[in-house]
């Protein structure tokens, strides 16, 4: 039986993975679902330079299993209006709209509420994984993060650092 904590599937896209596991979080992914999927563009995105950059391995290690080919003519319905690891994301989404759209993209990220399927960015996964007593503290994370080149507008740090109970 499926935990109500655990999302059926969550499909992600590069960025979220790649900063979960520059902060080292990736693991998180398999503590707040059942399945993960990563479209083949994606793996391929982050995998690409396995050799200069030191979570890659760590990633390949976790999430090779997870990789998942996508229909290439959704992909390229949706690359006319995002890059083509969002679109490859996004066409998972829609043969799957039950699953969790992980993807920090800005313009992903609309288009797929515009969709109307259901999007989580970085931040997001990691207050939920706060609210459910999985990581102690936010502030530390959303730190590193910022430090690894996530941006995050002061506005959007003081909501995120509010909604885990903590102050700037």
């Amino acid at each position: 039986m499926t935990s109500p904590q655990h999302e059926p599937l969550v499909i992600c896209d590069a960025s979220p993975l790649i900063l979960l596991a520059k902060i080292g979080h990736a693991d998180l992914l398999f503590k707040l679902a059942e399945e993960i999927w990563i479209p083949e563009v994606v793996w391929a995105e982050i995998t690409r330079k396995s050799g200069s950059q030191p979570e890659i391995p760590m990633l390949m290690k976790l999430f090779s299993q997870c990789v998942r080919p996508v229909d290439a003519a959704l992909q390229a319905a949706f690359q006319t209006q995002v890059d083509a690891g969002e679109a490859a994301a996004l066409a998972l989404a829609a043969r799957h709209p039950e699953a969790l759209l992980l993807m920090d993209d800005f313009r992903g990220r609309l288009l797929a509420q515009h969709q109307g399927f259901r999007c989580m960015g970085t931040l997001g996964l990691l207050l939920r994984a706060k609210r459910r007593n999985l990581i102690e503290r936010m502030k530390p994370l959303l730190v590193s993060l910022k430090q690894h080149g996530m941006f995050v507008s002061r506005d959007l740090e003081t909501k995120t650092l509010l909604a885990a109970g903590e102050t700037l």
